[in-house]
Parts: structure tokens; sequence; C-alpha cells
């Protein structure tokens, strides 16, 4: 095999032994990071489910507490207080109303102080015109974006910070709870309701894992190495092409960096299957690249094109593979061999 196809060989070589082990290692890496995302969703799900369970049991707990209505000065504190202490894992908003829908207490105080100063004062009035709008859909709507309301002329309320009107049943991001739980007097009889609401906890972002950066470099270097087969693929093609004397080597190597292997197939099958044979007209014995025979020393200048090594004759002025002008050169004398 001739230098120029070893080269490209070994070339082609270390190039597919880099992209499956490109891959290889991609993959495994891919495998290792969808574990970490599926571990980390589980984990999400399983903190939701606790923050839920955690909800309810507190709900629970506080409504036992409550016999009457408004409830103990000493229990709206301590429930303020856990106010305070769970705003970090999403705050949490907690209301009672009576049976006929009055509202009792809410923490935190200064939040639902607000909103029912907002609806007694925007929303009440409107009730005799066809309004109806109760207290608790309003409370239970609003209590998220207190500190960024205002009430509108015609009773219903705006987000200042995003500049449109919001409506009461309104999209709750995904995260939100939601409960309640019936409030009874001592001997069991209805007293009221008791609800709780629970904003989202703050997103967790995953940290950036190992896996990730060696799948990325994995998925680099197997492309980076696919592009340099693809390119080595018409390079082959082309030096064979000119070694065997194929007038249209350009075109097929052309043709397999637009097509690549099914170029690449193409040409084999239509390559010839033998090489031209070099032979030197002096000795008449068979030369491979180079400008004198290596056997008798005489110029090939006229016998082999010194564009594409086609074999000439003697008359031609004309390569017939390349169309390379052959000039007229005196020819050379033999090298005498030393007696």
């Amino acid at each position: 095999m001739p230098a120029k196809k070893r080269l490209i060989a070994r070339m082609a070589a270390a190039a597919a032994t880099v992209l499956a082990v490109a891959i290889a290692v991609g993959v495994v890496a891919l495998l290792v990071e969808r574990q970490h995302r599926r571990r980390f969703a589980d984990q999400r799900e399983a903190d939701e489910r606790q923050r839920v369970e955690e909800s309810r049991a507190y709900l629970a707990e506080v409504a036992k507490r409550i016999d009457r209505l408004p409830v103990d000065a000493t229990l709206a504190s301590e429930v303020e207080s856990r106010y305070f202490e769970e705003r970090p894992r999403g705050a949490q908003y907690v209301w009672a109303t009576d049976l006929g829908g009055g509202f009792s207490f809410g923490v935190p105080r200064s939040a639902f102080d607000k909103l029912n100063a907002i609806y007694d004062r925007e929303v009440t009035p409107r009730l005799k015109e066809g309004l109806f709008v109760d207290r608790q859909s309003f409370l239970l709507a609003f209590i998220d974006d207190y500190g960024s309301i205002h009430a509108g002329p015609d009773g219903r309320v705006d987000l200042v910070e995003r500049g449109h009107r919001l409506p009461l049943d309104r999209w709750e991001p995904n995260g939100t709870i939601v409960l309640s739980v019936p409030l009874k007097t001592e001997t069991g009889g209805p007293l009221g309701s008791l609800y709780l609401k629970r904003a989202p906890a703050p997103e967790r972002h995953r940290e950036e894992e190992p896996a990730e950066f060696v799948a990325a470099v994995g998925g680099a270097t197997a492309v980076f190495s696919l592009v340099f087969l693809w390119i080595l693929l018409p390079t082959w093609v082309y030096v064979d092409a000119r070694e065997r004397g194929v007038r249209r080597a350009p075109l097929f190597a052309f043709l397999t960096v637009l097509s690549g292997p099914v170029g690449l197939i193409v040409y084999l099958i239509a390559r010839p299957e033998e090489r031209p044979t070099l032979t030197c007209p002096g000795c008449a014995r068979e030369v491979a690249d180079g400008a004198f025979c290596p056997h008798c020393g005489r110029d090939l200048s006229r016998a082999i094109c010194p564009t594409c090594r086609y074999p000439l004759q003697a008359e031609w002025a004309y390569c017939p593979s390349c169309r390379t002008e052959v000039r007229a050169q005196p020819t050379a004398s033999p090298v005498p061999e030393a007696g």
C-alpha cells in the first residue's frame, strides 16, 4: 500500500477508535446523568408529599385547639410565629371563618387586615348591584399577592407590577397547597372552617454533576471524530483513484463528500480492479513514484505523468488521464554501472 494511503488508513483507524470510545463514554455518562435527574425528581416529589402531610397534620392540630370563635390570642400568636418559621420553605397562610362565612382570624394578620379592608370598601358595597364575590373566595385568591394588589373601580383586583386584571379563578402555581378542616365546639357542634394555603417551596436547582460535563465532552469528541472520518473518506477515494488512473477522481471524491459511505460504495464498485502497472522503458522493471527509475536511473518524466502518475507512451503529447501536457525532454542516458 502506498505511503499516502497507509497514512490515511492509520488516521482513520485512530479516529474510529476515538469515536467508539467517545460514544461509549458519552452513553455511560448520559445513563449516569439520567439516574441523577430521576433521583432529583424523586426527591422533589418526596419533599412535596412531606410538605402536604406536614401541612395537613398542622392544620388538624390547630383545629383541635379551637372550640370557640374568635380564637384565643395566645393560639393566634403561636400560629403567627409558625408562619415566620415556615416562610423560607414557602409562606403558610392560616385563617378561620364562622358558619356565616364571616372572617374570624388570619395569619399573618397584616395581610388579612389589608385584604379584608379592600373587600369591605370595594366589594361589599357592590353586592347589592349583583356582583357576587364571597369573602372566602376573595381571600383564597389574593392572599399570595397581598403585598402588590389594589382594588379597581369595578371591585376587581389588579396586580400592580403585572399591569393587568387578575380574576378570582386565576391559575395557581404548581406546589400550592390548599387545605381546610371543619371547626367544632366542645360538644361537637359545627363552629366554622379553618383554612390553610401554603405557597410553593422555593425552587431547588439541581447542582451540575460531573456526568453532565463528561457527556458533553464525549458528545463533542464523537462529533469531531465523525467529521474527521467524513473528511478522510473523500481523501482516500481521491488518492486511490489517482493511483488507479481513474479519469474522474475529483468527481468521485466530491460525491463521497456529499454522500459519505454511499459515495465510497459507488466508487468501490466503479473503480478499476487493477492499478496501472508502471514499468521503466529502459529496464522494463516495475517502478513506483519518483522522477527516475530506481533500478537503472532512467529519467521517467516522459514515461510517467508527473501529475497523476499515469503510464505514458513516448509519442503522446498529453496525459490521457489528467490532460497534463507532456513536454518533450531529452532522454537521459542510463547511469553506467560501477565496474
